[in-house]
């Protein structure tokens, strides 16, 4: 009995041992607001989190006040997190309170907005100067044809916020000489700035431009505009910034003309803590790309979202069973200790069984929790994958629009595809067949140029290689539903 017991209690230290959880962290999230572009961040965060069980995190949000913010930043120092992620509100009044919380020794990783100085683990944000440059090349871009000095009304951000600053000048450095900027301010909410682009149109009749620091208030503008007298939907040619789900939808309808991404990445951050947490090597600073998106790049990009909502419904739907397994296993373990008390040689029969359980649960976790957490990721990639294949074809599509052999075969050519994958890509992307997404592009560049040049419906059809002008009125009406002489 005595060699039993022994035994009994040998087995049950290598069965703990082997089925304790991992170490549990703890990071606390300091984010300044609650608007759309953090709400994106945080289920970014939330979604990376499922294949982090070891991390667990605290939200807190400052609603743009610096001292609030910097009030929980040292709620969470008093705490003794194990790692703190800060979107700060201004940089320059938060930055005494991150570099407390660096100087105690917690790691802090700084998203969206840099700080400044160096007393900072990593920072993980885009380029604000460079959304202003690209807000500028659009501007700069659609001149051609319009009244010079062209008229742009800038709906600018939280005057002393860091993207409100670095985007106006940025685009104020890039401008060209022949436009005129007057900004007002609508302090990042779509009714704020309704309000102000209605007074100022209230008032001036010639706004030919809007560009918003962010897609609400480009909405907001846009509405703005529809119900100013003298304007109307679709006579100010309107810019937003972020490219959330609620811009990408606004360019679908038409609403407004394009936006330029402002990424949250809320994944990186999350992965970026973990390789922290782990002591593995993790890059210091990441300033993330920003790029245009237009009516064409908007519905694909749609598409990516839609897909990567389902695949976080399916990634908490997998963690709800292993934790469900999880929870069997550890009831299993109980109920084996106290039979183990009561009945030394009963809790040997349960120790079997619970052994032979576990080998069971553990089967059934690498045959279909695994795989599924494999499938969801491979999805994930591949809609990274068909966004940069479809920007990519854009650019070579629109690169030539003017060369008569710009067919399937010179597509598939320059993308390394066959004329069968071009099929299948292209339709699987945009919903249409490569010629007819040629003649797409190459009829949304005519309108184009009949609206912004001088040229002739004759000159326009021969510039863009449409077999005769003839066949060109024929596809123009078919797709815009009016004659090109009736622009």
């Amino acid at each position: 009995m005595r060699n039993i017991i022994i035994s009994t209690f040998i087995l049950l230290c290598i069965l703990t041992g082997c089925n304790t959880r991992q170490e549990q962290y703890r990071i606390g999230v300091s984010q300044c607001l609650d608007d759309a572009w953090r709400q994106k961040m945080n289920e970014e965060m939330a979604r990376e989190l499922l294949l982090h069980p070891e991390m667990t995190l605290s939200h807190r949000i400052a609603y743009g006040s610096n001292e609030l913010q910097c009030a929980q930043i040292d709620s969470f120092i008093s705490e003794r997190v194990d790692l703190l992620i800060v979107s700060p509100n201004e940089a320059a009044a938060v930055q005494p309170a991150v570099s407390r919380a660096y100087r105690a020794g917690i790691p802090v990783v700084v998203a969206d907005r840099r700080v400044p100085g160096d007393e900072w683990t990593a920072f993980i944000g885009g380029d604000n100067y460079k959304v202003g440059v690209l807000m500028a090349q659009w501007v700069n871009s659609i001149q051609k044809g319009k009244r010079l000095p062209l008229h742009v009304l800038e709906v600018a951000g939280l005057p002393g916020s860091t993207p409100a600053t670095l985007r106006h000048q940025g685009m104020t450095d890039s401008l060209s000489t022949q436009v005129d900027v007057v900004s007002v301010t609508g302090s990042w909410y779509k009714e704020d700035a309704y309000k102000v682009v209605c007074d100022y149109l209230s008032t001036h009749k010639d706004v030919d431009v809007i560009v918003a620091h962010n897609d609400l208030m480009a909405i907001g503008s846009s509405d703005a505009a529809r119900d100013s007298k003298g304007y109307g939907k679709g006579s100010v040619r309107i810019m937003g910034v972020d490219g959330i789900v609620l811009g990408l939808q606004a360019i679908e309808d038409g609403i407004i003309e394009c936006t330029a991404t402002y990424s949250s990445r809320g994944d990186m951050v999350i992965e970026t803590a973990a390789k922290i947490l782990a002591n593995e090597s993790f890059v210091r600073d990441t300033v993330l790309e920003t790029i245009m998106i237009d009516a064409y790049a908007a519905r694909p990009l749609l598409m990516q979202y839609g897909a990567r909502r389902h695949d976080f419904e399916t990634l908490k739907i997998v963690q709800k069973q292993s934790e469900m397994l999880w929870l069997q296993v550890q009831n299993g373990k109980t109920i084996f200790i106290i039979s183990t008390v009561l009945v030394g040689i009963l809790f040997l029969l349960v120790l079997v069984f619970l052994l032979y359980s576990q080998r069971t649960i553990n089967k059934e976790i690498k045959k279909e929790i695994i795989p599924q957490l494999e499938e969801v990721q491979e999805a994930i990639q591949l809609s990274r994958r068909d966004v940069a294949f479809a920007e990519r074809m854009k650019q070579i599509v629109d690169d030539h629009l003017n060369d008569p052999n710009l067919n399937v075969e010179f597509l598939g050519s320059e993308l390394a595809l066959s004329r069968t994958q071009i099929f299948r890509r292209v339709k699987t992307i945009t919903g249409k067949g490569p010629l007819d997404y040629i003649r797409e592009r190459r009829l949304l560049r005519a309108d184009e140029l009949l609206r912004t040049t001088d040229m002739t419906v004759q000159q326009v059809a021969l510039e863009l290689c449409f077999s005769s002008p003839g066949y060109f009125t024929k596809c123009y009406k078919e797709y815009f539903g009016h004659l090109p002489s009736e622009r």
